[in-house]
């Protein structure tokens, strides 16, 4: 048996009642809002998250510290340098204890940097003083690294930088120095090669 609507007047006229009813509920359940009520509850609700997230939940325990060496002094010094990375110029205080650069600090005073630093800049301590670096040349032979000194790395590099301008001639050598080298010092160390 197939149903067929006869008047679309009924269906609209109970449709609408649904609706008009359904949005006077809505209107009375949740009161309209002008934009002052909007701010001050909105901002109201982010003062009590901030205060909230501040509390404590978790304890932490007390550790006491390890007692100085009996008779051993630490001289610390903070040194204002600058980053090598780049032409920027970055402020860095390298913090010195007893010679020896521990770690480095921002710079919030730097109107360069204002105490940020990029990926480079936050390692720069790590390439003379990480635990990682290399402390002899190193050659690869047969697939494998091998240490040999200092005297037959410069020697074989330069030997090598000779021959190969020997072949092809001096501009077949590619030099970047830094890049606070002005053009002319860049030209020069490239002849210089």
């Amino acid at each position: 048996m197939l149903l067929t609507r006869k008047s679309n007047h009924a269906g609209a006229a109970s449709a609408s009642g649904l609706v008009n009813s359904l949005a006077r509920g809505v209107s009375r359940a949740i009161p309209t809002m002008d934009r002052r009520a909007f701010l001050r509850r909105s901002g109201l609700g982010v003062g009590v998250g901030l205060a909230v997230s501040q509390l404590t939940l978790v304890q932490k325990k007390a550790h006491a510290a390890d007692a100085p060496a009996a008779g051993a002094e630490k001289k610390t010094v903070v040194k204002r340098t600058v980053c090598g990375h780049c032409s920027v110029g970055c402020a860095v205080d390298a913090v010195v204890e007893n010679g020896v650069w521990v770690r480095q600090e921002p710079v919030f005073d730097s109107p360069i940097n204002l105490g940020a630093h990029c990926a480079k800049g936050a390692a720069l301590r790590e390439h003379g003083h990480g635990e990682y670096r290399l402390r002899t040349p190193m050659k690869l032979v047969g697939g494998k690294y091998v240490k040999i000194t200092w005297d037959e790395a410069l020697n074989e590099i330069s030997a090598k930088r000779l021959e190969l301008k020997k072949q092809s001639g001096p501009d077949s050598v590619f030099v970047v120095g830094s890049s606070k080298h002005s053009n002319e010092q860049a030209y020069l160390l490239r002849k210089w090669v």
